[in-house]
């Protein structure tokens, strides 16, 4: 963490609006990009090593996918700032910060999904024990899901200050940035969510059967599923986790719709 600190520290310094008001406010938030990607690195490791108290990972298992996820964001990221490397480099630095600081949550998220990948009722384990696989993966996928929607919150505001910082006022960019970058998160969590979800389903199903219940016993037992669903989180969606957990997806959704409205 102070390591990804200091080199935040060193890229704000060698900015040449060093001084002016709005370099101050970019300094600012880029220096806490860069130490909560620090802090972010440190808190996936440790949820790493609480994942692998919940089932075998191979980590071939889930460095294919986010090589793959990397390598074509970086790709992308380039392509768009090729013509201005010289100016853009410093974005490129917070960036790949942010990425490098994420990489352990989204490789221990993928592994959550390889946990969660076995049938409910084709699992070995019994479903006491599979309820609590369950219930700790939800709260270590939420864990993940809650650092990375604070990253993507510093991401879009260090890029929104550094525009006014360069006397550019595009919405436009800093919602399609923002939008990119969510994105990029959903597409690690969403599948992983769904996957716990139709574990917790199946769980549910085998816990509680609605089946061979009399007609005056379905109450209680919806009751009982009912809460069981809660606890598992099969109640929830991705998209209201996403909305709940990357505070910037609300402000980008009205931004979206302000600026279409205002070309109109």
């Amino acid at each position: 963490m102070p390591l990804a600190g200091a080199v935040g520290l060193g890229v704000v310094l060698t900015s040449a609006y060093r001084g002016t008001d709005a370099w101050l406010v970019w300094s600012c938030a880029a220096v806490a990009l860069a130490a909560a990607s620090g802090a972010a690195f440190v808190h996936g490791l440790r949820r790493w090593a609480e994942l692998a108290a919940l089932g075998d990972v191979p980590p071939q298992v889930v460095a294919r996918p986010l090589v793959l996820l990397y390598a074509i964001s970086g790709a992308i990221l380039v392509v768009l700032l090729l013509g201005d490397l010289a100016h853009a480099w410093r974005a490129l630095v917070l960036i790949a910060l942010a990425g490098l600081g994420l990489a352990p949550g989204a490789a221990t998220m993928v592994g959550v999904g390889h946990v969660a990948r076995i049938r409910a009722d084709t699992a070995p384990a019994a479903p006491g024990l599979q309820l609590g696989t369950l219930i700790s993966a939800g709260r270590l996928l939420q864990s993940l899901l809650t650092v990375m929607g604070g990253i993507v919150a510093l991401l879009v505001i260090a890029e929104a200050t550094s525009q006014r910082m360069h006397e550019q006022t595009s919405i436009e960019s800093t919602l399609v940035f923002g939008a990119g970058s969510s994105a990029l998160v959903a597409i690690v969590y969403a599948p992983v969510a769904a996957k716990l979800r139709q574990r917790g389903r199946e769980l549910v199903d085998i816990c509680h059967p609605l089946g061979p219940l009399a007609p005056d016993e379905l109450a209680d037992a919806l009751d009982k599923r009912s809460r069981l669903e809660s606890a598992l989180g099969v109640d929830r969606t991705a998209f209201g986790d996403i909305q709940t957990n990357l505070v910037v997806v609300g402000p980008l959704l009205a931004g979206a719709a302000s600026a279409f409205l205002s070309r109109q």
